[in-house]
């Protein structure tokens, strides 16, 4: 049995129905006990984060795990088929199913010609990779069985969010910084995120965007596929900093060949910049500038790189950082810890104006860290 400091790194079958669960009019059948539906539901509750989905459970008792019984999956599809009269059902095997080997597909097979409904069926869980594997391959899925071929010369003037969901700390905030550093700067509207706060609508309609923008890199496969048929553009840089928001605006700006209209307040900028070179100059007189992260496995490449130049060296060591990033359980107990990552247990973090993308995220972090360097310093 493998031990861990804090809580497992959730699986797989975690990602895949985290990532459904942020598309609001999506239906979702799990092939399962009702108490592992009900751990996933409970554990969105820790995210912060609106869901609308609906998910539904067959339950499974002895007989089913005994034989292989699929009379129950079949009987909901046709159910919900009838009652709820979604285009979609999305069907998910559970950790059981796995386990005893139920063929979801000819499952499939049997109740398709008798439902209006189109079913997409999601891997099963292979007890070896994480919840990031679980949104990458989802994310494929929905760009493959539901984002509907247009003219590849057929654009509208929007953009489409990829690698942002419900499972990202602070990610409230940061949707919003995103959609306004697009709309002040090129006048572009949010086509769809796929899932956080979305529609299947806007996913159908995906292949229409004049560019995507990849967040973290659990978005990258699905924007290649995207590239690929309907010649979208992609970039895959996440805003951290002044100037890392300006190199990401400026990148965008030369894939779409679309002049920047900035309307940023200029003196507030400046502030941000007076703060992060005021605290260039407090980390270059620390005796010890190391910091460390412990992401839950949510790669953060373009926030450590913005934490280096402010003048941070890392370390994976956690007892020699000054500083350490983590989930928070350990901001809970530490006072030189900066959350970025969930869970977020007997906290509340919806409150969507704490960005940390963004020239306001900037500010933010910015403020963040001084204040932690103040609390570490103390403490010592």
């Amino acid at each position: 049995m493998k031990l861990y400091k804090n809580n497992p790194i959730a699986s797989d079958r975690m990602g895949i129905l985290w990532t459904l669960n942020g598309i609001n009019d999506a239906v979702i059948i799990e092939f399962g006990p009702a108490g592992t539906t009900h751990f996933s539901i409970e554990g969105l509750m820790q995210f912060g984060a609106d869901t609308s989905a609906k998910t539904f459970t067959t339950h499974m008792d002895e007989h089913d795990v005994t034989f292989g019984n699929e009379d129950r999956i079949i009987d909901a599809i046709l159910e919900i088929d009838e009652i709820e009269k979604p285009e979609y059902i999305f069907v998910i095997g559970s950790s059981i199913t796995s386990i005893i080997g139920i063929d979801l597909e000819s499952v499939r097979f049997q109740v398709e010609d008798r439902v209006d409904s189109k079913i997409i069926l999601l891997p099963d869980c292979d007890f070896q990779n994480d919840f990031t594997h679980g949104v990458d391959e989802t994310l494929q899925i929905l760009v493959n069985e539901i984002t509907k071929k247009s003219p590849k010369m057929e654009k509208l003037p929007f953009y489409n969010i990829l690698g942002l969901g419900i499972y990202n700390y602070n990610q409230s905030s940061d949707f919003k910084e995103i959609k306004r550093l697009m709309k002040e700067n090129f006048s572009l509207e949010l086509g769809t995120t796929f899932m956080l706060d979305t529609n299947i609508k806007d996913i159908e309609q995906a292949s229409k965007a004049l560019i995507n923008i990849v967040l973290h890199k659990e978005g990258l496969e699905a924007a290649k596929l995207l590239e690929e048929a309907y010649d979208q553009p992609y970039i895959y840089l996440t805003p951290y900093g002044i100037e890392g928001t300006k190199k990401w605006l400026n990148s965008i700006s030369e894939l779409l060949n679309m002049e920047i209209t900035p309307t940023e307040d200029n003196s507030e900028i400046n502030r941000v910049v007076y703060k992060e070179n005021m605290l260039k100059r407090r980390v270059a007189r620390l005796d010890n500038n190391k910091l460390c992260f412990n992401n839950n496995n949510i790669s953060y490449k373009y926030l450590e790189e913005y934490l280096y130049k402010l003048g941070f060296k890392k370390t994976v060591d956690e007892r020699e950082a000054i500083i350490r990033f983590s989930d928070g359980i350990e901001a809970l107990h530490n006072q030189n810890v900066i959350q970025i990552s969930p869970p977020s247990f007997r906290q509340d973090n919806e409150y969507p104006y704490l960005p940390i993308m963004g020239y306001r995220g900037a500010y933010y972090l910015v403020q963040q860290i001084n204040n932690t360097l103040t609390k570490a310093e103390l403490s010592q």
